[in-house]
């Protein structure tokens, strides 16, 4: 008698797939059926676990941000300075990246505006806030300069960003954790008195 894959199983393989082709074609150009052959399953199990691809991009986006969160408030908050904090959030984003390349390039890149509560188009609002907290940390700190906290946060934010797409297209080929004290030094250069 052949074994039955448990729910749990196939509502894991519909995420996973999911979340691969939003990065791989972008949530516009992927259908549920595509979704069906990707993961192997029904497009009735896709109905019975998520009521459409909208709710499962949500679900994707949600737990995404939550598994960012929650490595910000480890490997970020708890650094006692500015510099700490650059070399935290770069260690943080890089290492996530080489363990899980795809869901940070989904949290950077394939969310649809759709589920979002707002325009955002790179970051998400908790990313944002997150380094602009960095940012006033700094500035409190007397280490950051004394200027715009937007345009300091894209100093942050920004390389790390590109390195991330640069190791997606393959141009970084080593683990951008050997990478880590190089940029978060640069970063930290850019934005100190």
């Amino acid at each position: 008698m052949a074994k039955k894959t448990p729910e749990t199983e196939i509502k894991q393989k519909i995420y996973l797939s999911a979340r691969k082709l939003f990065v791989e074609k972008g949530y516009h150009r992927t259908s549920i059926p595509d979704i069906v052959k990707d993961a192997g399953v029904s497009i009735g199990a896709i109905y019975h676990h998520f009521s459409s691809k909208e709710e499962l991009a949500r679900v994707i986006h949600e737990d995404a941000v939550e598994s960012f969160l929650s490595r910000y408030q480890l490997q970020v908050e708890t650094k006692a300075t500015a510099k700490e904090k650059i070399r935290g959030f770069v260690e943080m984003m890089f290492n996530w990246a080489d363990e899980d390349l795809i869901t940070v390039n989904y949290l950077l890149h394939a969310r649809p505006k759709e589920i979002l509560d707002c325009n955002f188009t790179i970051c998400t609002a908790e990313g944002l806030e997150a380094v602009k907290k960095i940012v006033e940390f700094g500035q409190k700190e007397g280490t950051f300069k004394d200027t715009d906290q937007i345009l300091l946060a894209a100093f942050i934010s920004g390389p790390v960003m590109r390195l991330i797409e640069l190791k997606t297209d393959g141009i970084i080929t080593q683990p951008l954790s050997s990478i880590i004290d190089t940029t978060a030094q640069l970063i930290f250069d850019a934005l100190k008195k």
